[in-house]
């Protein structure tokens, strides 16, 4: 389904009912009764108990107040990989409601591609090149002094080592600036890094620099961003972001 296709929110919430993104419950919450009906805009009311409530209790549209259509056109330009504020003013709904998205994407994305929770205020990603593409590891635990001997190459507040302990690139996020790499740090340089790793740091660069992007959740979405955009394709990361919130 191309989304230029949805003609309106009746078309997008049967879309999304269809994938499994949204899941509608005619069963009262009350008494149980499967006799409901719907009554205004968004709302079911039951033939037994008379009580109502919104039919989108449970479901994603629970503590996200946006129109299916709106919703989806959210999420399309989030896998084009364009910025929040553009989102915002492109689709005239607020900042706020765009970021709650994409954070609920970034949580699934985190359990998809790195199986983790929760991110900490200081942590690396192992990137190493295989015959079955591009693996990327989170670790939180890593050796700051060994580090600050070496060599990176820096974008903000992010480090990259080259070849280290068995991965091609080895990023370090962080809140702060990690004084002790500072000393060491230079431009990056994408020429010396293999060749099949390039567009993927081409790619994540100039989004970081394009978007002036500083936090870590941002800086770790945009990387896995560019990551599948490297396996997947551009067309793909759509229906990936779906995909992941099915569940």
């Amino acid at each position: 389904m191309n989304i230029e296709e949805l003609k309106n929110d009746i078309e997008a919430e049967n879309f999304l009912i269809d994938i499994g993104v949204l899941k509608i419950n005619k069963v009262c919450p009350y008494c149980g009764s499967t006799e409901v009906y719907s009554i205004r805009r968004n709302h079911f009311k039951c033939k037994s108990c008379r009580r109502e409530w919104s039919k989108y209790n449970g479901t994603i549209f629970k503590d996200i107040r946006i129109k299916p259509l709106k919703f989806l056109k959210i999420i399309h330009e989030l896998s084009k990989g364009r910025l929040i504020k553009r989102i915002s003013e492109d689709l005239e709904v607020s900042y706020n409601t765009v970021l709650k998205i994409k954070n609920l994407i970034l949580k699934r994305l985190l359990k998809k591609v790195f199986d983790i929770d929760e991110l900490k205020s200081l942590f690396s990603v192992g990137i190493k090149l295989t015959e079955n593409g591009i693996n990327l590891n989170y670790i939180e635990n890593f050796d700051i002094n060994e580090l600050s001997t070496l060599k990176n190459e820096k974008i903000g507040r992010l480090y990259i080592f080259k070849n280290y302990n068995n991965y091609d690139l080895y990023i370090v996020f962080s809140e702060k600036i990690i004084k002790p790499f500072e000393k060491n740090s230079i431009k990056l340089n994408l020429n010396t890094a293999r060749k099949e790793l390039r567009y993927l740091l081409k790619n994540f660069s100039e989004k970081v620099f394009n978007g002036k992007i500083s936090n870590i959740e941002t800086l770790l979405f945009t990387l896995t961003h560019s990551h599948l955009i490297h396996e997947e394709g551009e067309e793909r990361i759509f229906y990936i972001f779906l995909e992941i919130l099915k569940n």
